[in-house]
């Protein structure tokens, strides 16, 4: 639920410069160690007895291996303590900041990445790319439109490269290109690790070209990563969500899980559509 602290961690100038010159900003202590210590929790309970459910039929996952990379999307629903991150007071105000209030979370999913032993000792990374996917081929522009951003909340320590943390070319969310090496070692011209503490909050521009660094390190990766779009936009993943949840969430965080009146008022919303925007100029925020 918005509140008083939600104001107080509004997105500031010298963010929002920063932003849009480098396609991604760093919050630090975005989300407090006992969080953390409970997130984490939360999200091996699922690794280590992953659901075999028909929502869950798009899960990557080896169901009993332990050793290999974990990837769990539509998991907002499993546990409130994953929907409490969805208007967190230190994060979602930097959301609206950068894109307004006509949004929703469209995508989400949490990685494990245990210790990868043939990774070798460089920090090599792979998959170089921008989100989502056919955008990037069908709309006709240049430099290619915002339309979201991901926040990655970081449970585990990607202070060092070979923790395997995101890389990213800072500015690249102005490049409809990228020259990238083919010889498995080398990086893009302008690659670097984001490096950040547990607790700490990433977002990045869809259009920034980014990878995952290989995990060479003894510390197993755990990530969250939250996507935020216009509402106009499609779901990238199932997106089961069950009316006990929207139930027992106030309209904000509804219009937040894809709620609304009808389909028109994705793309021409009343207020009933968008709470978040009432919210707002009731506390003398303007966008």
């Amino acid at each position: 639920m918005l509140d008083e602290r939600h104001l107080e961690h509004q997105l500031t100038n010298d963010e929002r410069d920063f932003f849009e010159e480098n396609g991604y900003l760093i919050i630090e202590d975005a989300i407090p160690p006992e969080m953390v210590k409970r997130l984490e929790e939360a999200i091996d309970i699922i690794w280590h007895n992953p659901p075999h459910d028909d929502n869950d039929k798009r899960a990557h996952h080896p169901p009993a291996d332990l050793t290999r990379n974990f990837f769990f999307p539509n998991f907002l629903w499993r546990n409130d303590l994953f929907a409490d991150l969805l208007d967190w007071h230190t994060t979602f105000p930097k959301v609206w900041g950068i894109l307004g209030w006509n949004i929703y979370s469209y995508h989400s999913h949490f990685i494990i990445t245990p210790p990868e032993v043939d990774a070798g000792k460089e920090a090599h990374t792979f998959g170089w790319h921008q989100d989502s996917g056919r955008v990037n081929s069908e709309l006709e522009s240049s430099p290619r439109p915002r339309l979201s951003l991901k926040i990655a909340y970081w449970l585990s320590d990607v202070t060092l490269p070979e923790h395997g943390g995101l890389w990213i070319v800072p500015g690249s969310h102005k490049m409809d290109r990228l020259d990238r090496p083919t010889d498995g070692v080398s990086q893009p011209k302008g690659a670097m690790p984001v490096l950040a503490k547990p607790g700490s909050a990433v977002f990045f521009d869809r259009r920034t070209w980014h990878a995952r660094g290989l995990n060479s390190s003894n510390v197993t990766r755990k990530g969250l990563f939250y996507g935020y779009g216009f509402r106009w936009i499609r779901p990238k993943d199932d997106m089961t969500i069950p009316q006990s949840l929207l139930d027992r969430s106030d309209p904000v965080r509804r219009q937040l899980l894809g709620d609304g009146t009808c389909g028109n008022g994705y793309y021409s919303p009343t207020d009933e559509d968008v709470p978040l925007k009432v919210w707002l100029e009731e506390h003398g925020v303007k966008l």
